[in-house]
């Protein structure tokens, strides 16, 4: 019987394939790695999964872009006010045009110190857009190269052990990030014009991004849609607003062979997912089971002969639950998914600080007993 590593496994399932053991990775990300380990490095997460024996591929691992900002443009960083756990931070944006200032709020949650808020975004008004549609587009002028040494490191230091998946967000996401999902999706409808000119923009930069993905030796790409599939939006909006820009990205991944790109999504995205899909993306993650509404076997009887399917176990398992619990949901996340392959086990969304580690052994050691082909 053939053995294979797990990365082997990993990037058969995405290929459709059927591995030996269905891939294991619940989604360990900063804030489970800072409550084990103190750190919250990608190599902090990578010592995690090696702990559990689970697969990494979610992690702060990312690449970017080289570029020098005239002078009069810019940004500050400080912490305005600190009691115990709880901060305070604002940044500052500074252009000729006017100053775009965000505040955000971090260590309210005891045992959770990474857990944060953004209590004000920097773009207000449709006048702040225009301010900073001028930074974007002084940001793109400027790209001279790309960054991507410590993908490259991580790519090397995990070998067969991980998936050191590069992450990126979507151009949706990245102007929701400046105005907020209310403020974003309000605008869409008062100024189209001006959106459409700050996507286009987004993209461009986005696909810098891309680029840097492609000049690293890392094979996958996770690309961030969360704000747009849980921003509730209708699939007539989201062909618009969406479906260019993940278009477009899976087939610059898709122009090189050897790299993949799949979506990180979250809640109800039935209706996005036949427009997902036809994009060509090699896997779909999350489908979580509280507020989706979609389950992993309708899921996987509907699209998984056209990509690989990843998620669906229950976080609140893992936090709440007990190990016979978590075998439990292991056992049926298998049963709804593991046939013919293309399934990966992951976590239907970050596994929360407050996991026990006994249930997340309990996750890993069900399927390495009963997710075997």
């Amino acid at each position: 019987m053939s053995y294979m590593t797990r990365k082997q496994r990993f990037l058969a399932a995405v290929r459709r394939e059927v591995p030996d053991v269905v891939p294991v990775s619940p989604l360990v990300h900063c804030r489970y790695a800072e409550k084990v380990l103190g750190r919250w490095d990608w190599r902090a997460v990578f010592e995690v999964h090696q702990k559990l024996g689970s697969i990494h591929f979610r992690g702060p691992i990312g690449v970017g872009v080289k570029y020098q900002l005239p002078e009069g443009w810019g940004s500050e960083w400080r912490v305005v006010e600190e009691r115990g756990p709880r901060r305070v931070s604002e940044s500052l944006l500074k252009t000729p045009f006017g100053n775009l200032t965000r505040r955000h709020i971090q260590g309210m949650i005891e045992g959770d110190p990474l857990c944060g808020k953004c209590v004000e975004y920097p773009v207000k008004s449709v006048e702040d857009w225009k301010i900073y549609l001028k930074y974007l587009e002084q940001v793109l002028t400027n790209i001279g190269g790309s960054e991507y040494s410590a993908a490259s490191e991580a790519y090397e230091v995990m070998g067969e052990d991980g998936v050191a998946s590069v992450g990126l967000s979507c151009s949706f996401a990245g102007l929701g990030d400046a105005r907020g999902m209310e403020g974003l999706l309000t605008d869409l409808y008062d100024c189209p014009d001006l959106m459409l000119e700050l996507f286009r923009v987004q993209q461009e930069i986005v696909m810098k991004h891309v680029e840097a993905f492609l000049a690293a030796p890392n094979e996958v790409l996770f690309y961030d849609i969360a704000w747009a599939t849980g921003s509730g939006m209708s699939p007539r909006m989201f062909e618009q607003w969406v479906l260019p820009d993940v278009a477009a990205v899976c087939a610059k991944v898709h122009s090189k062979p050897g790299k993949y790109v799949g979506f990180y999504t979250l809640g109800r995205i039935r209706r996005y997912m036949p427009i997902m899909v036809s994009t060509g993306a090699d896997y779909i993650e999350t489908f979580e089971p509280n507020q989706g509404d979609i389950s992993l076997r309708e899921a996987k009887m509907a699209y998984g002969k056209r990509i690989c399917l990843m998620g669906n176990f229950n976080c609140l398992v893992l936090a709440f639950g007990t190990p016979a619990d978590a075998r439990k949901e292991a056992r049926r996340c298998l049963d709804e998914a593991m046939d013919a392959g293309a399934y990966v086990m992951v976590t239907a969304d970050e596994v929360p600080a407050d996991a026990k580690w006994d249930n997340l052994r309990a996750m890993v050691e069900t399927v390495e007993e009963h997710g075997r082909y």
